[in-house]
């Protein structure tokens, strides 16, 4: 009677499984998921054919989609659709696929509907620096000319970036240089919007107080540092620099 009854239970068990355990067609593979950098394409492969062989109905959007960056859809093939961004996406982006309701294969079967597909371009990262990373000889009053690869929210710079200074043991804040200094310091370095760099991507940073001479300094980046959008560094970046000797004039 027991046995009866355990076989009766997995019956009705086996009847009321969601419809991905009945071999329903999925989406077998999505890319990017998590915090990715320098996103251009979103991809998904499906584990049936949804569009007959050579059929161009870039319209026939198997998603909805949620994001802040423009975009086109298009199938490759029967099996695989591929989401076009308009441009190299810059940090503070965040992008969420749904597969839509009533979607079906090319089979006229319903496409079983798993959580959502997401990504984010992460919080704003410095591209490169002048003084570069690495460099010696820096003054103990440096300004710090950073490119990042999005426009970062000077609050949370001024709350979460700071320098480690040998011989210090707190770290100390960071003063954001803006007005006429800026504009100045930037109109000597025209050259760093060659490459279509924004200005709102440009970060003029300056330590609190002056380093001491002949000390290892090391610019942190600090995780929680954001885009205007709310989305943030995930870890530190650091950029390690050198400041110059005293000056030694000998006869």
């Amino acid at each position: 009677m027991l046995n009866k009854t355990v076989v009766l239970v997995l019956s009705l068990l086996f009847l009321s499984m969601p419809a991905v355990a009945q071999n329903l067609p999925t989406v077998s593979a999505f890319s990017p998921q998590g915090t990715v950098k320098k996103v251009r394409q979103a991809r998904a492969t499906f584990s049936e054919a949804m569009v007959p062989f050579g059929d161009p109905r870039a319209a026939v959007d198997p998603f909805d989609i949620t994001c802040s960056e423009a975009g086109q859809g298009r199938w490759v093939d029967p099996r695989n659709w591929v989401y076009d961004f308009a441009r190299d996406l810059p940090a503070g982006v965040r992008c969420s696929f749904h597969v839509r309701p009533g979607l079906r294969s090319l089979a006229g079967t319903d496409v079983a509907r798993p959580g959502d597909f997401t990504f984010s371009t992460g919080g704003p990262a410095i591209r490169r620096s002048i003084p570069y990373a690495g460099q010696k000889g820096i003054s103990e009053d440096q300004v710090f000319i950073l490119v990042l690869d999005g426009a970062a929210d000077e609050a949370t710079v001024a709350a979460r970036a700071g320098f480690a200074v040998s011989g210090i043991q707190q770290r100390i804040g960071v003063r954001i240089v803006t007005g006429e200094d800026r504009e100045a310091i930037l109109a000597a370095h025209r050259w760093l919007f060659n490459d279509g760099t924004a200005r709102e991507q440009v970060l003029l940073m300056q330590c609190r107080q002056r380093f001491p001479q002949k000390a290892q300094v090391s610019l942190i980046w600090g995780k929680g540092v954001a885009a205007a959008s709310g989305v943030a560094t995930e870890q530190d970046q650091i950029l390690r620099f050198e400041t110059r000797e005293n000056f030694i004039a000998e006869f």
